[in-house]
């Protein structure tokens, strides 16, 4: 779940950045993305981020998400032509 918020108070986010008088994104995932295990303490893990960090992050998600057959290295040169 993401939900985006106004900074009215000096917030500081999952970077470590402090930020103060504008947007950013508070989102709550059920599971880590990373080992698929749900959080010890809480119901969900909670992240924030700035709207810089969450388009470089969207960037780099779709860049991975995008890969093809033409992008392997395993490839030989009549298999690409």
């Amino acid at each position: 779940m993401e939900s985006k918020k106004f900074a009215w108070w000096p917030v500081t986010v999952t970077s470590g950045k402090l930020i103060w008088l504008c947007t950013y994104h508070q989102h709550k995932s059920l599971y880590d993305k990373h080992t698929g295990r749900p959080p010890l303490n809480n119901l969900y893990f909670t992240w924030t981020e700035t709207a810089k960090e969450k388009t470089w992050r969207l960037l780099k998600e779709s860049a991975v998400h995008n890969r093809n057959v033409w992008n392997e290295h395993e490839l030989i040169k009549e298999d690409k032509i």
